[in-house]
């Protein structure tokens, strides 16, 4: 999606359905907002500047539901994360029209509410709308410059990512004349969202081609479980790890697993297992590391799957090693297959591995017809060797 970015000022801009929020949004405050709930900032900033997205989010929100697809010809549906304070609605219909909201809490006692709305065509347009929330007085009140200067790179179209996890804003930004794409990074003070660093990318095609998986996380650098969230967080992961995801979330939100599941999570050495149990002779496992890459700059992340049937481990299409290269600099993994990194048997018959939970070699086992023979994928700071 590429939008503009607006100067939200008074004037005679055709903004669309939303020229009357962006003409007056920064000069009305909200009141009687009776507290920093997401779903009651939503509605009191909808109930003042209605729009159809905002009222369905609303009221997804307020049946508690997590997610609901509201149009399945153009896949309109509402997210709702109430437990980080985030809601969409997307569409991906003709008109791609979209809205998001979060909310942070604020060192003072306050909180920050953060609304963002637009569409690509008839006209194109984005609009971000900052509040801060007064608890005593029940007030939203307008914050309009509160992102200060930072350093655009033209007038080009220009899109905002509000943080589902963690505390990061996103700006992405486009030049007219170029093509290229500067995405700015705004890290989390107490108060607001402060300039950090700017991405470059040069081509942005590759860049979208090529699936960057963004890692939230707290703290100074992120940990196994914030590498198997964003790992488990991307769309259309099949059946290969949609089970995997689906009780990692459980999990993650404190409930129940299923009794033929279990996970091991090792923080403190970087390892993660998943056991799921197919009775009576059929087991299933996904294992998750990660090795700090000898650069500095990097850390390489490992999956293995394995699948037992009869008790004999089996190969399919979602068994064996696969990894992601993360950057510590834009905080994003990228795929790579194991042959980028060394990680290669040749084998005419069923290999298993083992990532390491001590040390860090990987072993693989090759499971030849009445003997198995053992090979140590040896890490060398950058991949491995045999």
């Amino acid at each position: 999606m590429i939008v503009f970015l607006l100067s939200i000022t008074a004037g005679a801009q055709d903004y669309g359905p939303y020229t009357e929020i962006a003409q007056g949004w920064e000069r009305k405050t909200i009141n009687n907002v009776p507290s920093a709930k997401l779903s009651d900032l939503v509605k009191k900033f909808n109930q003042t500047w209605p729009t159809d997205f905002a009222t369905d989010a609303y009221n997804v929100m307020k049946q508690g539901l997590a997610e609901k697809m509201l149009d399945d010809n153009t896949g309109y549906k509402i997210i709702y994360d109430a437990k980080n304070g985030y809601v969409e609605a997307s569409d991906e219909g003709s008109d791609l029209g979209h809205m998001s909201a979060c909310v942070w809490r604020r060192s003072n006692g306050h909180s920050l509410f953060a609304i963002c709305m637009g569409q690509p065509t008839d006209p194109d347009v984005e609009i971000i709308c900052f509040y801060d929330y007064n608890p005593n007085t029940k007030t939203l009140t307008p914050v309009p410059d509160i992102l200060g200067s930072w350093p655009r790179k033209g007038n080009g179209h220009i899109e905002y990512g509000l943080p589902q996890k963690g505390k990061e804003l996103i700006i992405s930004e486009w030049t007219n004349d170029t093509f290229q794409l500067y995405i700015h990074h705004f890290k989390w003070d107490g108060m607001k969202p402060v300039f950090d660093y700017t991405n470059h990318i040069e081509d942005p095609e590759e860049y979208f081609q090529t699936n960057h998986i963004q890692v939230q996380f707290k703290g100074s650098s992120p940990n196994i479980s914030d590498f198997v969230t964003a790992i488990l967080s991307q769309e259309e992961l099949g059946e290969c790890l949609g089970a995997v995801s689906d009780d990692w979330s459980l999990r993650q939100r404190g409930q129940k697993l299923p009794e033929s599941v279990q996970f091991t999570v090792d923080e403190r050495n970087g390892f993660i297992r998943y056991d799921k149990v197919y009775p009576p002779l059929e087991s299933a496992y996904t294992e998750f590391c990660f090795w700090n890459c000898s650069d500095g700059k990097h850390k390489l992340i490992g999956t293995n799957s394995g699948a037992i049937m009869d008790n004999k481990p089996v190969e399919t299409e979602c068994t064996g090693l696969w990894f992601y290269i993360y950057d510590n600099q834009t905080k994003t993994m990228t795929s790579l297959s194991p042959s980028e990194v060394g990680a290669i048997i040749d084998a005419n018959t069923t290999v298993t591995y083992a990532l390491p939970r001590s040390g860090k070699n990987i072993e693989a086992t090759i499971h030849n017809p009445g003997k198995t023979v053992k090979k140590i994928l040896i890490w060398n700071g950058d991949g491995f060797s045999q």
